[in-house]
């Protein structure tokens, strides 16, 4: 037997309608609410793992180049080569 009406919860009864209504929806409408739902949470999902991503410390590219500049063997030509490359893929990129 049923449970009455009347002896629901408030949050009971938000329940039994949502399952209601979705009882009630065409097989059409269930994939397309389905499908819907499926999306939100994958987007939900991408937008917190993108929150939650450390964001890289910069790095100063000048004090990498003169450690790089104290290597036997690394001239004022390779060492402007090396620099340009950093710049290009802008290693956490801080110029002080």
């Amino acid at each position: 037997m049923p449970k009455r009406n009347c002896r629901r919860t408030e949050n009971e009864s938000r329940i039994h309608e949502k399952a209601v209504k979705i009882r009630k929806m065409t097989d059409e409408q269930l994939v397309h609410y389905v499908e819907d739902r499926v999306e939100k949470a994958r987007s939900e999902g991408f937008n917190r793992g993108k929150e939650q991503a450390q964001k890289p410390e910069p790095v100063d590219i000048k004090s990498i180049l003169k450690d790089i500049g104290d290597i036997r063997g690394i001239g004022a030509a390779k060492l402007n080569d090396i620099g340009l490359i950093l710049k290009k893929y802008k290693v956490g990129e801080t110029d002080a």
